[in-house]
C-alpha cells in the first residue's frame, strides 16, 4: 500500500514520468573525468583532470549508429550537477528531460556533453589565462577529442552544436565565433554579453567602496609572502563563497580571466583603478582588458566575420527582464552588430529573468533548435534576427 502510495505522488508530482514507466527506452548519464593537459600552466593547481557528465540517447546501447553532439555549457557559480538534478532550475534534469524529449518525438536523439567549469573561484569564462590555465583549448581540444575518441559521435561542425547559460552562454558565442570548423550552430541563453557601457553597469566598480575594497585586499596580499599570499586569497575566496557573496568572487574570477597577470600577487590581475590623492586614476590598457572581455563585440564581430558567417546558425535566447540589465542591452546591441554584418541569426525574447524559465528554454526551444539543425530542416529565413515580438518557438 505504501508503495502505491509512492508511485501515485510521483506521478502527480512528475507526470512525465509515466512516459518512463510504460517501458519507454531510456538513455544513458555518464559521470567521469578526462584528461585537461590546457590547464596545466595555471598557478591554483586547479586540477588536470576535469569532470564531465555525458548523455547518451536510449538506442546508442544497442546499436552501432554515430550521434551529433550538443556541448553545453554551463553559467558562473553554476556546477553540472545543476543540469542533473530536479532542485536547482524547475525540475530540470538531463536524462530525464531528454529521454522525454526523445520518447513525444519532440526531438532527435542526440549525445549531450556538459564539462565542468567551476573552479574554486566559481567559473573560468571559458577562456585562455596565464593564471586560471587555458579553458577554450580545454573545450575546442582536451574534450572534442576525448569525447570523439570515446563515443560514437558524428564528427563535423554541422553535426556539433555548442550551448550555454550566462558565462556559459557568452563562452558558446565565442568558442563558435572563432571555431566554426569544430562547432556550426550556437545557442546562447541570457549570454554575458557587454553593450558599449556595459563594464561601467556591472557589479565589479559599481561605487567607490567596491573599487577601494579591491584595492585595500591587493594591497594586502602584496605584503604577504608568495606561498603565503597564494594561500591567504583562496582562503579569502572560500569565506566569500561561504557566505554567498557570488558578485565580489564574480570579481575576482573576471580579472583573472580576462587580465590576468601572473607576475602580480593575489589576485594576479591588472586591475585598472590606483588610488591618487584625489580619488582613483584608470589605466586604459587594463580597462580595454576588462572591457572587452564579456565586450568588445564591434571588434570582434569585425575580426570574425568570415568565422561568423560560416556558422549555421546562432540564436541568443533572451529574458527581457534579466536583473543585470547589462545583459538584455549586450545582447540587443550584440544582434544589431550581426544584422549590420550581415550575418543571419536569431534574437528570441521571452518574459523571463536571468533563469527562471531556463527549463522551458531547454526543453521547449534549445533542444529543439539543435535537433532541426542536425536534420537540415531549418532554412535561411528561419534564422533571420526577430528582435520586434516575444518569440513563440519554431
Amino acid at each position: 500500500m505504501r508503495k502505491k502510495c509512492l508511485t501515485i505522488f510521483l506521478l502527480l508530482l512528475f507526470p512525465w514520468g509515466l512516459i518512463l514507466m510504460a517501458g519507454s527506452p531510456e538513455g544513458q548519464l555518464i559521470n567521469t573525468m578526462i584528461p585537461a593537459p590546457s590547464l596545466k600552466n595555471n598557478i591554483f593547481c586547479i586540477p588536470l583532470e576535469q569532470k564531465v557528465t555525458i548523455y547518451l540517447p536510449p538506442s546508442y546501447e544497442n546499436s552501432q549508429e554515430k550521434f551529433p553532439v550538443v556541448y553545453f555549457l554551463s553559467g558562473f557559480s553554476s556546477p553540472i550537477q545543476y543540469f542533473t538534478s530536479w532542485r536547482i532550475f524547475q525540475g530540470f534534469h538531463l536524462k530525464n528531460s531528454m529521454d522525454r524529449l526523445i520518447s513525444e518525438g519532440k526531438i532527435q536523439e542526440m549525445i549531450v556533453v556538459i564539462p565542468n567549469a567551476h573552479t574554486f573561484l566559481l567559473g573560468s569564462f571559458y577562456t585562455n589565462s596565464s593564471v586560471t590555465g587555458n579553458w577554450e583549448d580545454y573545450i575546442v581540444e582536451d574534450l572534442l577529442s576525448y569525447i570523439d575518441s570515446h563515443f560514437r559521435t558524428k564528427q563535423t561542425a554541422e553535426t556539433r552544436g555548442i550551448a550555454g547559460h550566462s558565462m556559459g552562454g557568452f563562452g558558446a558565442l565565442q568558442i563558435g565565433m572563432k571555431h566554426p570548423d569544430r562547432f556550426g550552430t550556437v545557442y546562447a541563453l541570457n549570454p554575458g554579453v557587454f553593450g558599449p557601457d556595459g563594464l561601467r553597469k556591472c557589479t565589479m566598480f559599481e561605487s567607490e567602496e567596491t573599487i577601494q575594497s579591491f584595492l585595500d585586499k591587493a594591497e594586502m596580499f602584496e605584503s604577504l609572502k608568495e606561498n603565503e599570499a597564494k594561500t591567504t586569497f583562496m582562503s579569502f575566496i572560500a569565506n566569500l563563497v561561504f557566505s554567498h557573496d557570488i558578485p565580489t568572487v564574480f570579481s575576482y574570477a573576471y580579472g583573472a580571466a580576462f587580465a590576468p597577470n601572473p607576475k602580480k600577487s593575489p589576485p594576479y590581475v591588472d586591475y585598472p583603478y590606483t588610488k591618487t590623492a584625489n580619488g582613483f586614476e584608470v589605466d586604459s590598457t587594463s580597462w580595454k582588458k576588462y572591457e572587452s572581455g564579456f565586450g568588445g563585440w564591434a571588434e570582434k564581430v569585425a575580426k570574425h566575420k568570415d568565422n561568423l558567417l560560416k556558422l549555421r546558425s546562432i540564436t541568443i535566447d533572451l529574458g527581457m527582464k534579466d536583473h543585470h540589465g547589462w545583459i538584455p542591452e549586450g545582447c540587443i546591441y550584440l544582434s544589431s552588430l550581426l544584422e549590420s554584418a550581415g550575418i543571419t541569426h536569431q534574437l528570441l525574447k521571452h518574459e523571463g529573468n536571468h533563469g527562471d524559465k531556463l527549463r522551458e528554454r531547454l526543453e521547449g526551444y534549445m533542444f529543439p533548435f539543435f535537433s532541426k539543425h542536425f536534420m537540415g530542416r531549418v532554412s535561411a529565413q528561419h534564422q533571420s534576427k526577430d528582435d520586434s515580438k516575444m518569440s513563440t518557438g519554431f
